[in-house]
């Protein structure tokens, strides 16, 4: 018996996501949003 899950419905990534997923300037550039994103909600957070 196999321990494999295959999910045979899931939609697959077109080829602008593959390229935007593996181009380091957009990674770079969506890790920036969202470490400015998770800054404003703990200074929210602290009173």
């Amino acid at each position: 018996m196999s321990d494999l899950t295959t999910f045979p419905n899931a939609p697959l990534p077109t080829d602008a996501q593959v390229r935007a997923r593996s181009n380091l300037f957009i990674q770079a550039a969506r890790f920036a949003v969202l470490n400015i994103k998770m800054i404003v909600m703990v200074t929210k957070g602290h009173h």
